[in-house]
């Protein structure tokens, strides 16, 4: 007898932890770069963004264009364009593995969001599994230790500006295209970074160019599996699988830029997957 096939929501947290992977590689791409500029960094992003669906546009011409919700696509483009931008302000200059954990916030506006605004069900036991995870945070962060600064702000900012992006992703998922939401997004990111990233751009040297070419492609490829990890399951229990990138920026961060990894990060990283987990078994209730 046939194995049965996994259920969608199995299926979305797959593409939800690849995307994770993906995601924490391009941070990792983006901390090995020496003196680049975070706008250099941006546009870097929002061209890789266009060249990940240049082959669809060849195909399809202007007809890839065509959207059912156009001032939703507005909105979503601007949302990454500044979400971007505070988030490699964040990881250029704060330990990778804090930075990771204060994007993890986005995931409450999600979850209180879904509800009223997506009319999704959240139920008692996802909110508690997410509120857990948030414990989870704040073990790992310890308020009070970070020193409150600019990079300490942009890395919340971007979160909170993460929560919309994730849910006009879903919003869009229901009508449009992949390869439509991702076009929207890079003309839209890229139009608004050219004025900031012109009168600094310079020949980064070699092995930053590489770096940003990684960096520019990484981006969208994980945007790819995380859109589509939300067209088979609710936002709010799809987002809190992102916590699992903690694991990869903790490896990564203590791996290659020698950042300390202590108890109250295992501690906090085993609340947090633990309670992603728990989201995913239990669906809306």
């Amino acid at each position: 007898m046939a194995a049965a096939p996994p259920s969608p929501l199995l299926r979305a947290a797959l593409l939800a932890t690849i995307a994770a992977f993906v995601f924490n590689l391009e941070t990792v791409l983006v901390k090995l770069m020496t003196e680049v500029p975070v706008a250099t960094i941006l546009l870097a992003r929002t061209l890789g963004q266009v060249a990940w669906v240049l082959p669809a546009w060849s195909r399809e011409g202007m007809g890839l264009l065509r959207t059912r919700q156009p001032l939703m696509q507005g909105l979503r483009g601007v949302l990454s364009f500044v979400s971007w931008g505070l988030y490699y302000v964040g990881f250029a200059r704060l330990p990778l593995a804090t930075a990771t954990v204060l994007s993890f916030t986005s995931v409450l506006f999600v979850t209180a969001l879904a509800g009223p605004l997506l009319r999704e069900r959240v139920g008692r036991r996802r909110w508690m599994a997410t509120l857990a995870g948030f414990l989870g945070v704040l073990l790992v962060v310890r308020p009070g230790v970070l020193p409150i600064g600019w990079p300490l702000a942009a890395s919340l900012g971007s979160a909170l500006f993460g929560a919309g992006i994730v849910l006009t992703t879903k919003a869009l998922a229901r009508t449009e295209r992949t390869e439509t939401i991702m076009l929207y997004i890079g003309l839209i990111a890229t139009a608004g970074t050219l004025p900031l990233a012109l009168p600094g751009l310079a020949w980064p040297g070699w092995t930053n160019f590489l770096l940003l070419v990684g960096a520019g492609l990484l981006g969208p490829a994980g945007m790819h599996l995380w859109i589509n990890a939300l067209r088979l399951a609710d936002a709010s229990a799809v987002a809190p699988i992102s916590y699992v990138r903690l694991i990869f920026a903790a490896a990564a961060g203590a791996l290659l830029f020698a950042e300390a990894v202590d108890g109250w990060l295992l501690a906090g990283a085993a609340l947090i997957v633990g309670s992603a987990i728990y989201i995913t078994r239990q669906g809306g209730k």
